[in-house]
């Protein structure tokens, strides 16, 4: 991360409405025309989301294509986490357009990211995977059984 102060620059802001993070999400841009993901999170999830930030700079530092940390810290929200911005298309939108050698081929070098992400030592205060794996399923299934589906 750098030393560079971002959050106090920020002079234009607009929501991210997808995915499943209860987050509040942003596009911003800065006074230097810099865009960033910002992502609040409330305050009681501030050793959760330091930790995540930690372990997003190791995954960073491996050289794995993906956002990295910019900025963390405390503001009337809650708790902030300032990342680079992506520009970009929904993988969702995007993968039923390729071919299914295009798809197997990103399937791959996922496979390959996965293994160098995995390769990581996780910190002893991390919960134990499982029980978060946990949580992280159940929270979801609850997600998903609030959506409605037409046909």
């Amino acid at each position: 991360m750098s030393d560079k102060k971002i959050y106090g620059t920020i002079v234009k802001s607009e929501p991210i409405t997808k995915g499943w993070s209860e987050d509040k999400k942003y596009c911003v841009t800065t006074t230097d025309g810099a865009k960033y993901l910002l992502r609040i999170s409330p305050i009681s999830q501030y050793e959760t989301k330091k930790l995540l930030l930690y372990m997003t700079e190791q995954i960073a530092a491996l050289g794995i294509p993906m956002r990295v940390p910019a900025e963390f810290g405390i503001c009337d929200e809650g708790v902030y986490s300032i990342y680079s911005w992506i520009d970009g298309e929904d993988l969702e939108t995007v993968l039923p357009k390729l071919s299914e050698t295009e798809q197997y081929a990103l399937g791959i070098q996922a496979g390959k990211i996965l293994k160098r992400i995995h390769s990581i030592p996780i910190p002893e205060t991390q919960e134990k995977w499982t029980g978060k794996y946990k949580y992280e399923i159940d929270t979801t299934i609850k997600k998903i059984s609030r959506v409605q589906v037409a046909f």
